[in-house]
C-alpha cells in the first residue's frame, strides 16, 4: 500500500464524515517575499496545537478531531506551499523548506510558542525536523503513524522491487498527466477527471459546508498541487524509488539535525492495521511492516516521557479511522505541557 503518493485521493474521498464544517477556511499571512501561507485557527487555551497533513492531503483530513481538541485548547491547520489557498513556491518541497517556511509564518501570524505539533504521515517527518531544529519552540509532539528517517532500510528482493518501481512511475506519471490538465485549465468548474473527481464527486455525498467544496475543489484544480506532489514524493522517497534501501534527501535532514528532545511529551500513534502491498511477496511487506513499527518506537525514546502506542483498528490515517485515539492522544500531551 503506498503510504503517501495516493493519500490525497484516499482521504478527500473519506475525510467529510464528521458533523461540522470549518468556521473559516481563508485567511493568508504573508511570511515574507511576498508569498502568503494560508492559516486557520480556532478554540481557545495554550499551548497552542498545530496540525500537519501528510503528503498532497488538506485541512479538512482533521474535520474529525478539530471540535474536539477546540473544546480544550487553540488549534491552528495550515496549508503548506502549494497546496489548498497558500501560495505557490519556487522551492522544491523538502522537509528543510516546509520547516522554514512554517517557523516564518508562526512568527507573522503571531503564534504563541511553544505548541504543540501534530503530524501525520509525512507531516510528521516535518513536525520531527521542526523540533530537531526549533525545540524551545516545541512543547510537545503527537506524531499519527509518521514517515521516518530511516523508513527505507529494509531489504527487497528484485522481482519485488522491480514491482514498486513500476508502481512508482505509474503514479508519477500520472500526477505529470493531470498536472498538464490543470495547466490548460481543464480541471475547473464541471470538469471532470479522475485528479478532481474526489471533489466533484466523493465529497459531495458528504456534509461539507460549500466553502469546503470549494476549497477542496480549488486545491486538486491547480497546477501547483500536482508540480508539489511530484516534488513531495521526489525527496521523500529513497535514491532510485522505494525500492532501494538508501535514505531520502527528507531523511537525511532530519538525520543531520537529530537530537534529543529531553522531556517534553511525545506521543508516536501506530496504525493497527498496517499496510499490505498485493504487489509484493509477504516477506517484503513483512519486512516493511516491522521496519515501520521499530522506526516509531526509535522516535518514541527520543524523549524521556515518549510513549509509543498501537491504535486498533485503524490504518494509515488513524484520525479518520479512530479519531477518539488521537484526540486522547492530543489532550494528554497538552495538559503535560500544561505543567
Amino acid at each position: 500500500m503506498r503510504l503517501l503518493a495516493t493519500i490525497a485521493f484516499i482521504v478527500m474521498s473519506v475525510a467529510a464524515v464528521a458533523n461540522e464544517a470549518m468556521p473559516s477556511i481563508k485567511h493568508l499571512v504573508d511570511i515574507g517575499g511576498g508569498r502568503h501561507l494560508n492559516i486557520v485557527c480556532v478554540g481557545n487555551g495554550s499551548p497552542t496545537v498545530v496540525f500537519l497533513q501528510g503528503s498532497g492531503a488538506s485541512i479538512i483530513d482533521w474535520r474529525k478531531v478539530r471540535s474536539p481538541v477546540a473544546a480544550f485548547t487553540r488549534e491552528c491547520f495550515y496549508d503548506r506551499a502549494n497546496l489548498g489557498y497558500s501560495d505557490p513556491s519556487d522551492n522544491p518541497t523538502t522537509a528543510e523548506n516546509v520547516v522554514e517556511d512554517l517557523h516564518a509564518l508562526m512568527q507573522t501570524a503571531k503564534i504563541k510558542r511553544p505548541v504543540v505539533l501534530v503530524g501525520h504521515s509525512l507531516g510528521g517527518l516535518y513536525a520531527t525536523l521542526f523540533a530537531d531544529k526549533y525545540l524551545s519552540d516545541v512543547a510537545g509532539l503527537v506524531l499519527v503513524d509518521p514517515v521516518f528517517a530511516g523508513q527505507f532500510d529494509v531489504a527487497i528482493n528484485r522481482q519485488d522491487s522491480a514491482a514498486l518501481l513500476a508502481e512508482d512511475e505509474q503514479w508519477a506519471e500520472s500526477m505529470r498527466s493531470c498536472q498538464k490538465l490543470a495547466q490548460a485549465g481543464k480541471l475547473k468548474g464541471e470538469n471532470r477527471h479522475i485528479c478532481n473527481m474526489p471533489a466533484r464527486d466523493d465529497l459531495r455525498g458528504y456534509d461539507l459546508s460549500p466553502q469546503e467544496i470549494e476549497y477542496v475543489d480549488t486545491q486538486l484544480s491547480q497546477p501547483p498541487y500536482y508540480t508539489n506532489q511530484l516534488s513531495e514524493y521526489e525527496n521523500m522517497a529513497a535514491k532510485g524509488g522505494r525500492a532501494v534501501a538508501a535514505e531520502s534527501l527528507d531523511g537525511a535532514q532530519e538525520r543531520e539535525h537529530e537530537r534529543s528532545f529531553g522531556s517534553i511529551p511525545l506521543i508516536v500513534l501506530t496504525a493497527g492495521e498496517m499496510f499490505n502491498n498485493p504487489k509484493v511477496s509477504e516477506a517484503t511487506n513483512a519486512a516493511v511492516r516491522e521496519n515501520w513499527k521499530s522506526g516509531h518506537d526509535k522516535l518514541a525514546k527520543r524523549s524521556t516521557r515518549g510513549e509509543s502506542i498501537v491504535v486498533a483498528n485503524s490504518h494509515h490515517t488513524i484520525q479518520l479511522d479512530q479519531p477518539d485515539g488521537v484526540v486522547e492522544a492530543i489532550r494528554k500531551v497538552v495538559m503535560q505541557a500544561r505543567q
